[in-house]
């Protein structure tokens, strides 16, 4: 059958003016208007973030005549201290936040300005209805506009500022006035209830390790699951919101659900394909309109999320929370954690998605789903609403999501927040921040509190070899992207892991410095010779870190990697050779790696493996060469050319072998074999008493050589003269150095070369 554009709108009204108004009137039912006020962060805009000084606020409040008629109407705020006033902003919007009407910022020419930092507006635009003016209070019916459906009517009263205050300061954005009467009925006045925001740096989400979600309840904000379709109430969802079940028009204004699968319950459906709106008798969308999804929890896709659940099939599915918002800026939930470190950052974040894409209504109260002259939200947008969560920690608010847009996705949302200096709990609400219905329909799921924690980076090796009787030098790099993870310790098991011991005081605070990308340190622990007995094989290490000394002894607040220990391979290294290596050098001739090495006296027969690597980790043989065995030299002095044509990035290593078996490895030298003007072409790493590299230049003049600490200190400094061509460069004297990494920066014609280099 043919739907005619009337039998539509008569659709519509049927289905969402029965679901606005069983939502609202739980509010206030002894008269038919609403109120709420919130505020838009413009410089932040769809991506969301925290309130920073320079940033652009829109303060909206909300007046809504659901029934009747109303005189006296007016708009009255302050500028909020901490902000400035923008010109040419006084503005009465639609409910999806276009200009309805404009006016100048002086009194006496318009129904709209301000004197000083108080804001006035009188209200009521119907040129036959008693309309306002710059001197008389307007009138307001249902029936006029901006209207929702033709039956309500929604104005949102909004001015701009700047915030002017500074990180860490304080801003009352509540507060402010509507006075309206009724027929003979005295003026009322509501007053908007107070609301705190903070200035707050905007760190964004953890762009490193997140730890543990801290939540706790609703199985750590995932909700829970299974095969049920609607689940039970919450009760982190507080009373302002009505629990229901999924069906023709609920949940409605002001009511929430739990469910995985959003269809109707009268018209079950696990697909959601249906036509928007669906036609179905009885619909298989909410309202005609919703879309019909699953859950987001363990999905394959973190942007898909899962598909609205088969209960019939499946005996176990994830839970989500369906929030449908309105006007008031209610908390949708709310938990209390406990349990929370001192100066910890924590990535406080949630998945939400926008399920409507047809649920707009423009000032002509012209619905999305198929009313003739609907004046889209945006471009080819119909959603109308767009949901808006504001963060609030403890009466505060720090974070706003921004507007969610409707894409068929859900996106993740959230901020870091640093707990105070004894601070170990804190209440937690998630509010609606959207001015209005007509949209303002969304899911919420995978609500998350966890900490931002380091990443650890062991070296020499996780699994670090050591002949038995023999000190190791371990080492830990510790990054993150918060520079707070600065006091320290080493420990030792000797179970496998199950038990730690100290095996070194508690130290900082460490001083990291920023390699581009993240804070850093660098710690180091000596394993003593009685620790490296062939009994101490399998020993494990670890280093713990943490913000505080006194967190560091707290095993719930400091950090260390699980997943990355240290394990300790003691070997048998027999009898040591007799001949030592005094060094091992390399050089680009012609394309070509020329090595050289000198070993001490020759003392048995020899043999020396040259083995090359493209990654330093990996090596192969290439050749072979006798030693000399020349017992009265005391030195002797060996090359060798490899005669393949070097390209890329080149790894020698020599070992040396004697007839019983035993052996020794040189160190690992680097050449390249595509030098730029002026680049590293080797350097000896590690390095001991001296530090030795090699620097290709296309050019002759001086070059400056500094050796960094961790620290950011220079603990050495030389200078040379180079030639055209490949320099043999050296830092001596550094055996009293600290065994740790430093940076080697090497500096010609504002040409800067690094590379970090560990001290043995």
């Amino acid at each position: 059958m043919k739907t005619t554009k009337l039998s539509v709108i008569n659709w519509l009204r049927s289905v969402f003016l029965p679901a606005l108004l069983i939502g609202i009137t739980h509010y206030c039912k002894a008269q038919n208007v609403d109120f709420g006020k919130s505020y838009i962060n413009i410089t932040k805009g769809i991506n969301g973030g925290t309130v920073e000084t320079g940033d652009t606020l829109e303060i909206r409040a909300s007046f809504v005549v659901r029934s009747g008629t109303y005189d006296s109407c007016r708009y009255s705020d302050q500028v909020p201290a901490g902000t400035a006033f923008i010109t040419g902003t006084i503005r009465v919007l639609t409910n999806e936040g276009k200009i309805y009407k404009s006016f100048t910022d002086a009194a006496g020419d318009d129904p709209g300005w301000i004197s000083g930092t108080t804001i006035t507006i009188n209200l009521g635009f119907n040129a036959a209805a008693a309309p306002a003016t710059a001197f008389k209070r307007g009138r307001v019916a249902n029936t006029h506009k901006p209207s929702f459906y033709g039956s309500v009517c929604i104005m949102i009263a909004s001015f701009r500022v700047k915030v002017t205050a500074a990180t860490r300061t304080n801003i009352s954005t509540g507060g402010g006035t509507i006075t309206y009467k009724n027929g003979l009925n005295p003026i009322q006045t509501f007053i908007f209830p107070s609301n705190i925001l903070q200035v707050y740096q905007n760190y964004g989400i953890c762009a490193n390790t997140v730890g543990v979600n801290s939540i706790g309840t609703e199985t750590n904000g995932t909700f829970g699951s299974g095969k049920p379709r609607n689940r039970g109430t919450s009760a982190n969802v507080p009373v302002g919101y009505t629990y229901n079940v999924f069906d023709q028009n609920t949940p409605n204004d002001y009511s929430y659900g739990i469910t995985n699968n959003t269809s109707t319950r009268t018209n079950y459906t696990i697909l959601n394909t249906w036509p928007k709106p669906d036609g179905s008798s009885p619909s298989h969308r909410v309202f005609g309109v919703w879309d019909i999804i699953g859950d987001h929890t363990g999905a394959v896709s973190p942007t898909a999320g899962n598909p609205a659940a088969d209960t019939v099939a499946n005996p176990n599915a994830g839970y989500m929370l369906v929030i449908n918002a309105a006007y008031r800026i209610d908390s949708a939930f709310q938990q209390t954690i406990s349990g929370l470190c001192p100066n910890t950052y924590y990535e406080i974040s949630c998945w939400m998605r926008n399920i409507c894409s047809k649920c707009g209504c423009d000032s002509n109260g012209v619905g999305a789903s198929g009313g003739a002259g609907y004046i889209p939200t945006a471009a080819a947008d119909s959603s109308g609403v767009y949901p808006n969560l504001t963060f609030d920690i403890d009466g505060i608010d720090y974070y706003t999501t921004g507007n969610i847009r409707y894409t068929g996705q859900w996106i993740k949302k959230g901020f870091t927040f640093l707990t105070g200096a004894v601070q170990t709990s804190f209440t937690l609400k998630f509010f609606n921040n959207a001015p209005g219905g007509g949209g303002n329909d969304w899911s919420l799921d995978d609500i998350s509190v966890s900490t931002c924690s380091p990443n650890m980076n062991y070296s020499p090796s996780l699994v670090p070899s050591v002949c038995a009787g023999n000190i190791l030098n371990v080492y830990d790099t510790v990054r993150s992207f918060f520079n707070n993870y600065i006091y320290y310790k080493w420990q030792r098991s000797t179970d496998g892991g199950i038990s730690w011991l100290d095996v070194t005081a508690p130290a900082g605070p460490a001083a990291p410095l920023w390699n581009g990308t993240a804070w850093e340190y660098v710690s180091g622990y000596t394993l003593p010779t009685d620790k490296t007995q062939l009994t101490n094989n399998g020993d494990k290490y670890r280093l713990v870190a943490a913000t505080t000394l006194s967190n560091l002894s707290d095993a719930n607040c400091r950090f260390t990697d699980v997943a990355s220990i240290i394990t300790l391979n003691v070997i048998d290294c027999g009898i040591l050779l007799d001949t030592k290596l005094i060094s091992f050098t390399g050089l680009m001739i012609h394309d070509q790696a020329v090595l050289n090495w000198i070993t001490t006296t020759v003392h048995e027969p020899l043999l020396f493996n040259i083995e090359k690597s493209n990654d330093g980790v990996h090596f192969s043989g290439i050749a072979t060469l006798p030693g000399y065995n020349d017992h009265g030299g005391g030195q002797n002095t060996y090359s060798f050319t490899d005669t393949s044509r070097i390209t890329g990035k080149n790894y020698y290593r020599i070992r040396m072998k004697n007839n019983g078996g035993q052996s020794a490895f040189s160190k690992i030298i680097f050449l390249s074999g595509s030098p730029d003007n002026f680049s590293f072409v080797s350097v000896i790493n590690p390095f001991n008493n001296e530090l030795a590299f090699n620097i290709y230049s296309d050019h002759r003049g001086p070059v400056n050589a500094d050796l960094i600490d961790p620290y950011g200190r220079t603990v050495k400094r030389t200078s040379y003269s180079i030639t055209t061509g490949v320099n043999h460069l050296s830092i001596g004297n550094t055996g009293r150095l600290a065994a740790s990494i430093y940076i080697l920066r090497v500096r010609s014609t504002g040409v800067v070369l690094q590379k970090q280099v560990l001290k043995q």
